[in-house]
């Protein structure tokens, strides 16, 4: 048999070795400790560095943007405004600068960090992507800023106690493609028309009118010698001996005014009506006639004058005959302003319908107090108000017609606006009053910014069309910004109107012209190209203008009528500098 073992005890560790494995968990600790702290140290030290550029790259993109903006208002202020921004964007934690001390701060700041700091203006080269500097026209800066020997919170314990961070951007004027819509529609006209002395004062439209005889170059036709119109004066026979007068008759339709070169006798009058009324007894060699009782009120179809020894054996003591009866008057009057061989100057039009337009006893010349008066002011009137398409009376263009001018020289200034600053802007120039009523584009897109204002000055209210087809300009815009629109470049459109839309589909109907202009507004709005809208004057139909910037997120400005010529030409300019000077800015490094 196999001897009995007793069973083994397991011995228990000896109390020195487990206190020898405790330490070295203790030291492995204190050393993982060590590390972790390193670690959190090199941590919160490469975040405050991360912080520190992101901070400090915030501040120059927005020195640059700064700067770039105010490139308009010349080199120093745009420097300046970069250096503003940068101090009124502080790094590392720095308070907000306080507006009083803004002009402090930035002493302060040029004092310390001038050499740190670097601000060039020039134009932006795509194909390098570098700025090249220039001094000409910049339309674009660059801003560098560094800030040198940062403390670090614990890199002094690993051998680094300091770090330096530099940044750079580079921001310029984002290029514009800009589509002109302008109004060409013959109530361009109207501020120039009698009908706007209600409004304006005759003294200013009768101004006006004066202006624009001198600029088509104050032309003589006949004997039509007086601005001012003048009641026809017809003269009679010359006198054959010294008892004979010579007697002149200013004819007034209801009343004549009767001068002669020896004392007058009588004068007769025969009415409309065929009735007559002798006038006699007559004292001095001149004197004003017109129908009394029955007769008042009448017009006059014929005139005796007796003065001195003569006669017309057509009654008792009948002198002299003058006629002025309805069938013969047009007559009379061109013999009496010597026009009957002169030729009418425009294609559209003639002496016989301007005799007419100013014998009418309503309208604007009517009513303006110059019914049976012929003068070149309501010569010029005749040609704004009946005839003023180009092909009508050609030479319109030339005359400082308004509101039309005013638009005229707000484009001018538009134009002079954005060549300030080279930002390789291109302008093209739509209106939507072509010879079919639909929209007509007058230049392409370009930055021949001559061409588009000698195209624009060459232009007259109601050029082709009388009506207002906003949606057709609108449409001719935006195709023009569809096709030849640029890569990368900002699409706009300016549209500018003193009416009501009225024509589409060639006819007019303001309930579709109007959803005409909406359908382009959303079709524009479709593609990004905000709308800036103009309402020109009290006629402008504003909602739909404002509806159509809304669309488009856009804005509209409203030039409001009631005003002098100078007061809304004055805004109509400022409107467009502003436009002008809406230029949207882009980071392109």
């Amino acid at each position: 048999m196999r001897a009995h073992r007793p069973p083994r005890l397991r011995r228990r560790p000896r109390i020195k070795k487990i206190l020898q494995r405790k330490g070295a968990i203790i030291v492995f600790a204190a050393i993982l400790m060590i590390v972790m702290m390193g670690m959190i140290a090199f941590s919160v030290d490469v975040g405050y560095m991360m912080m520190m550029r992101g901070e400090l790259q915030r501040s120059v993109d927005s020195a640059a943007l700064a700067g770039a903006g105010a490139l308009i208002d010349g080199e120093d202020i745009a420097r300046a405004q970069a250096i503003e921004y940068l101090v009124r964007n502080p790094i590392g934690g720095y308070n907000y600068v306080e507006e009083d001390r803004v002009e402090i701060c930035v002493t302060e700041f040029l004092a310390k960090r001038s050499d740190d700091l670097e601000v060039e203006l020039g134009h932006w080269n795509a194909a390098t992507r570098e700025l090249d500097v220039s001094s000409h026209l910049p339309s674009t800066i660059g801003v560098s800023m560094a800030y040198p020997n940062n403390a670090l919170f614990f890199g002094r314990f690993v051998g680094k106690d300091e770090f330096d961070i530099s940044a750079e951007s580079v921001a310029m004027y984002q290029p514009r493609d800009i589509m002109l819509v302008l109004d060409l529609s013959a109530s361009m006209n109207d501020d120039s028309e009698f009908k706007s002395i209600g409004n304006l004062g005759r003294e200013h439209v009768e101004g006006n009118l004066q202006e624009i005889y001198e600029d088509l170059g104050e032309p003589q036709y006949g004997s039509l010698l007086e601005f001012e119109p003048q009641y026809i004066k017809v003269d009679g026979e010359p006198p054959q001996n010294d008892s004979e007068p010579q007697i002149t008759v200013e004819y007034r339709y209801k009343s004549v005014h009767v001068t002669s070169t020896l004392n007058l006798s009588n004068v007769v009058l025969q009415y409309s009506n065929g009735g007559k009324q002798k006038f006699k007894n007559l004292s001095g060699t001149s004197g004003t006639f017109a129908g009394t009782g029955s007769y008042r009120n009448k017009s006059i179809y014929k005139v005796w004058v007796k003065s001195g020894d003569n006669a017309s054996g057509e009654g008792y003591d009948y002198g002299e005959p003058f006629s002025f009866h309805p069938n013969t008057i047009d007559n009379t009057i061109k013999t009496a302003l010597d026009l009957n061989n002169v030729s009418y100057p425009y294609d559209s039009g003639s002496w016989s319908d301007w005799i007419s337009y100013c014998k009418s006893s309503s309208g604007q010349n009517a009513d303006a107090g110059y019914r049976w008066q012929f003068g070149y002011m309501n010569l010029a009137n005749y040609w704004l108000e009946k005839k003023p398409r180009h092909s009508q009376t050609s030479d319109l263009w030339k005359v400082r017609a308004q509101p039309v001018t005013a638009v005229k020289d707000a484009v001018d200034v538009f134009l002079e606006y954005i060549q300030e600053v080279d930002t390789n802007d291109r302008v093209g120039v739509a209106v939507y009053n072509a010879y079919d009523g639909e929209g007509e584009k007058e230049t392409p897109l370009t930055d021949d910014f001559q061409l588009v204002e000698d195209i624009v000055r060459e232009r007259q209210a109601g050029h082709y069309h009388n009506y207002t087809n906003i949606g057709g300009g609108m449409h001719t815009a935006r195709v023009e910004l569809d096709q030849y629109g640029r890569h990368g470049a900002f699409k706009m459109i300016v549209l500018i109107t003193d009416g009501k839309a009225n024509w589409v589909n060639g006819g007019y109907s303001t309930e579709g012209a109007r959803q005409y202009v909406l359908s382009e507004a959303q079709l524009a709005a479709a593609r990004r190209y905000p709308i800036v809208t103009i309402s020109l004057g009290a006629g402008a139909d504003t909602s739909l203008m404002q509806q159509v910037a809304e669309l488009t997120e856009s804005t509209h400005f409203v030039v409001p009528g009631n005003q002098t010529v100078e007061e809304y030409s004055e805004d109509l300019k400022q409107v467009f500098h502003d436009i002008a000077g809406q230029r949207p800015l882009q980071l392109v490094k």
